[in-house]
């Protein structure tokens, strides 16, 4: 596990087939209720490329990743990920967004629609946004943040491809790297950026806090999130539901480091059950590592500016590059759970 814009203009969306229903996968049953500059490369001279090779110049994916319940499962691709964020969409279902850089991953999915709030850390990582349609809001913004979009709705079978389990399965999406840069130099979008979402480095320190060995975000009544600090490995198992998180490659997903991001979360109010996520301004947060946490706060000034995480002694979050990183977005209303 440790190896890791010009935007489609909506013309294109109708003369490449796809009718008004296919904007989004809206045959979705319903679920159970409820002024900085970007990290660099250049800043992080001590940076070797090594691990999950996310220090060279390849500009990142970002996939949308199915988690719509257990048919959504189990998942390819995920343990190549250098850093995945997960976060709720309509009906407390969540969504995961996963990263991958310089490494090749022949199967990543389910591929799934895209939500406008994605887009903050999509901008963050300066990625190559792969999704399965939109949302209305996310369609809306992709174009006017100018967002590298390529939309598997559009571009299949040529570069994703179906793998049905039963008629109408719509947990069926999938691609790989290859095949998003093939797509990627067929719409002529830019594959190289010094980017990087947060401060790494090989020193990165083991941090000295409270207790942190069993994590358990209840997002909903339905589904829970939760890690199992491992001592003889230093890593986080990560459960679905108290089972391991399945993979179809059967590897187990573990978590170097967890970042929880405190965020609010209501209604988005547009007559859908759709939800607007406040990801812009302050907030609190937790970071853990090592079996220990430590308190966060997290600010970011406006949708297209860098998001920062910060320790208590106001120095920004500093990550280890070898260690596969989560981001949970939740509400800080949710029962978190640390022991």
């Amino acid at each position: 596990m440790k190896k890791l814009l010009a935007f489609i203009l909506i013309p294109t969306l109708f003369l490449s087939g796809c009718t008004a229903g296919k904007v989004e996968d809206t045959i979705e049953p319903a679920l159970p209720t409820e002024a900085e500059t970007f990290v660099s490369v250049s800043e992080n001279p001590e940076i070797t490329e090594e691990s999950f090779n996310i220090f060279t110049d390849e500009r990142a994916y970002a996939v949308m990743i199915d988690n719509d319940g257990k048919s959504s499962r189990p998942h390819a691709g995920l343990e190549d990920a250098y850093l995945i964020y997960e976060m709720y969409v309509e009906g407390r279902a969540t969504r995961l967004m996963a990263l991958f850089k310089g490494t090749e991953v022949p199967k990543i999915g389910p591929v799934r629609s895209s939500r406008h709030y994605f887009l903050d850390y999509v901008l963050d990582n300066d990625a190559l946004y792969s999704h399965a349609g939109f949302s209305p809001l996310a369609l809306e913004q992709i174009s006017s943040l100018g967002i590298s979009n390529l939309n598997g709705l559009v571009y299949e079978p040529a570069y994703y491809w179906r793998e049905r389990k039963y008629a109408g399965d719509y947990h069926s999406m999938y691609t790989s790297t290859g095949n998003l840069s093939k797509l990627a130099d067929k719409l002529g979008y830019r594959k190289t950026s010094d980017t990087l979402p947060f401060k790494f480095s090989t020193d990165a320190p083991l941090i000295e806090g409270e207790s942190a060995v069993d994590i358990t975000i209840p997002y909903a009544d339905f589904y829970y999130v939760s890690y199992k600090y491992n001592e003889e490995n230093g890593l986080y198992d990560r459960f679905i539901n108290s089972e391991y998180h399945p993979t179809q490659s059967g590897a187990k997903l573990s978590a170097g480091q967890i970042i929880i991001q405190f965020a609010k979360s209501y209604p988005l109010g547009d007559g859908s059950d759709r939800i607007q996520l406040d990801t812009t301004g302050s907030g609190k947060g937790i970071f853990i590592k090592n079996g220990k946490q430590i308190p966060l706060t997290w600010k970011k000034a406006s949708r297209t500016s860098p998001l920062k995480f910060y320790t208590s002694d106001n120095k920004e979050l500093v990550l280890d590059p070898h260690e596969q990183t989560y981001v949970q977005v939740m509400p800080q209303t949710l029962n978190l759970k640390i022991n």
